[in-house]
Formats: structure tokens, C-alpha cells, sequence
């Protein structure tokens, strides 16, 4: 059997919600879920194991686990999801950089390299980063690192408008940076699928929202939750992904 350990935030719900619908084409796989809430997630390394760093954290790991909330470094495969990995945070950022650079005599593939140097340096201190550094404290395992979903389009009806230079760069500008973060530590970045990506690239298809789109707009949580189709989709992309890695000796 491969282990697969899932360590995230709310947003790995939506996979765990998907696991049922295609656990049987994985047969040779366990997977057990470990999350706790937005930015509420921390470890401490300690031995061969990372340890929830207050007693809060070990309940809700241990509730979505089924297990005593600790980290083992016995696990196959690692997947780490969402902890503030965010499109929206590289959008903001890529935007910034345009702003500030267009009236420069500088060539927009300069400008582009740029705003990816800035995405990155963004995106490396956050939580994500932090799980990531201590996973590799523990474990020389495959990981995967997948992002918070794309954002709805009805959070962010300013995307209609952006135009054509913003669009077809903005996307692979953030793939760049992520891929980069995940090279740090020896990880493997997996970009959402393209069949959960809506008309503009960088949103995901309404159909995939949890809730009705008429309630994303009004959504408390910063970045839109999916449902147990999106989360399926996924999560087979990174198991299958983990299924194509020969298994060491």
C-alpha cells in the first residue's frame, strides 16, 4: 500500500469530500486528511515527527485524521494544499509591479520577469512555505503542493476588464513563481486542472463552487471553497501523479 498524508486548510476539504467518488481507482493508496482552519495551522519539529504547536491544533488534526494529530515521517507521499497559497495574493502582486514599471523604458518581458520575482518573493515566507521547510526536516518523501483554488469570478468581477498583455501573462507568471517555491525544498508543484478552469483561465467554473455563485460574492471565507466534484478532479490529478513515482527499494 502507498501512504499518502494530506496536510492543509479548509480548501482540503473539498478533496477530502472527492476521495469517495475515486477511491476505487486507487486501490493500493491510503490517504488520511489533516487540517485546521485559514492561517491556524503551526508545527514543531520534534524527532522523526512534526507536533501540532497548541492543543487546538491537535484536535482539529486529530478530528479530520482520525488519528493523534502528529505528522509521522513514515508516509510515501505528502500533499500540502492551500495554507495561503494564493492566486488572488499573486494577482494583486503582479498587478503592483505593472503599475509601478509600465512607464519605464523597460521591455515587457523585463516587466514580466520582474512581476514573477515579486509573486515569488510574496508568496515564499507564507504558512505553506513554513509546512514545507518542516516536512523536510522529517521526510526525503515525494511532496505535492497544490494551491488554493482559482478564484471565482464573481469575487473578482475586475478580472472582466483586465487586458489582453495582464491575461495571457499573469497566469504563467504565478505557475513560475510556485514552481520555483516548490524546487526549494525538493517538491513538486501541481497547477489546478484545466478542465476546472473557467473561460478566463485563471478563474475556476462556477459548477464547481460549494456554494450557489448568486452566495460566492458574499462568501466570509477570503477565497472561494469548492465542492466534492472540484476536490475529486484534484485529487486524482496528484495521486495519479504519486502512482507514476516508482516506489523506492
Amino acid at each position: 500500500m502507498t501512504s499518502v498524508c494530506l496536510i492543509g486548510n479548509s480548501h482540503l476539504g473539498a478533496l477530502k469530500l472527492g476521495w469517495p467518488s475515486i477511491e476505487a481507482e486507487f486501490p493500493q493508496m491510503e490517504l488520511d486528511f489533516y487540517a485546521s482552519a485559514g492561517d491556524s495551522l503551526g508545527f514543531v519539529v520534534s524527532g522523526n515527527r512534526l507536533e501540532p504547536a497548541t492543543d487546538a491544533i491537535r484536535q482539529r488534526l486529530a478530528y479530520t485524521s482520525e488519528k493523534s494529530g502528529d505528522i509521522e515521517a513514515n508516509y510515501d507521499a505528502y500533499v500540502v494544499c492551500g495554507l495561503l497559497l494564493s492566486f488572488v495574493r499573486a494577482m494583486q502582486s503582479f498587478r503592483q509591479t505593472l503599475s509601478t514599471l509600465r512607464n519605464s523604458e523597460q521591455r515587457y518581458r523585463d516587466i514580466t520577469v520582474a512581476a514573477t520575482n515579486n509573486i515569488h518573493d510574496l508568496l515564499r515566507p507564507l504558512l505553506f512555505a513554513d509546512v514545507l521547510t518542516k516536512l523536510r526536516q522529517i521526510t526525503k518523501a515525494p511532496i505535492y503542493l497544490i494551491a488554493t483554488p482559482l478564484p471565482a469570478l464573481e469575487r473578482h468581477p475586475e478580472i472582466e476588464k483586465y487586458g489582453g498583455y495582464l491575461k495571457s501573462t499573469l497566469l504563467p507568471a504565478y505557475h513560475k513563481a510556485c514552481e520555483r517555491i516548490a524546487q526549494e525544498f525538493d517538491a513538486t508543484f501541481l497547477a489546478q486542472p484545466s478542465e476546472t478552469t473557467g473561460p478566463i483561465e485563471f478563474t475556476t467554473r462556477k459548477e464547481f463552487y460549494l456554494l450557489p455563485p448568486h452566495n460566492v460574492a458574499e462568501e466570509k471565507a477570503v477565497h472561494t471553497h469548492m465542492n466534492a466534484a472540484f476536490g475529486a478532479i484534484v485529487l486524482k490529478d496528484a495521486l495519479e501523479r504519486i502512482r507514476a513515482v516508482p516506489s523506492s527499494p
